[in-house]
């Protein structure tokens, strides 16, 4: 208990330097989920709505991809995001310290997604968010499960399907079905956004 009446702060985490982007990665992960399966680019890109000629691009790294175009792929494929990316390679198993932090990074988007679980083996899929001012999300999620989050630092601008968009400042939070369509920005162009999001599903 304080002190003198006085009020306990929950301190806030050390922002964690970017460790090297495994964002490198997606296009050889996305191949590698769709040969796995026995599919052709051509069956992929109806399946989706995504053209063939760009995924032929993000394949061979010559593409950015947003992050929502990454999910309706992992989705289609009965994978996740997680998937995507290599096991992290810190010493614990069951912790994830500052800078080990697997990273996909969408720079349309203006924004990062640190994995802040040690590996893929897991039922939740806990994430640290970080928007650059003015960046977000170009289209709405949707997905298994139920999401929470929880603002660090900045302002998010949370639309959810059937409301109207909301501010949520550093403290406040929102809990609410995955397969609910979804939309988070940065409300500031000129302040970071860090979000804290954990999925109950792993299959985003």
């Amino acid at each position: 208990m304080a002190k003198n009446g006085a009020t306990l702060k929950v301190a806030k985490p050390p922002k964690a330097p970017k460790p090297d982007r495994a964002s490198a990665m997606v296009g050889p992960a996305l191949r590698t989920l769709r040969l796995a399966r026995n599919l052709t680019i051509a069956e992929v890109a109806k399946a989706t709505d995504i053209s063939a000629s760009f995924l032929s691009l993000v394949e061979n790294n010559k593409s950015d991809i947003t992050i929502g175009r990454v999910t309706r792929l992992v989705q289609f494929y009965g994978a996740s995001l997680t998937d995507l990316l290599p096991a992290g390679h810190g010493a614990d198993a069951d912790i994830v310290r500052a800078g080990e932090g697997r990273n996909l990074h969408s720079p349309e988007e203006g924004m990062d997604i640190f994995m802040l679980t040690p590996d893929n083996d897991r039922n939740m899929v806990p994430m640290l968010l970080e928007f650059e001012p003015g960046g977000g999300r170009k289209d709405y999620g949707k997905h298994a499960g139920e999401e929470f989050v929880y603002v660090i630092d900045g302002e998010l601008l949370l639309e959810l399907e059937g409301s109207e968009p909301r501010r949520l400042k550093a403290g406040d939070s929102a809990y609410y079905p995955g397969e609910r369509p979804h939309l988070w920005r940065n409300a500031s162009t000129r302040s970071v956004l860090r979000v804290l999001c954990v999925d109950s599903s792993r299959l985003l």
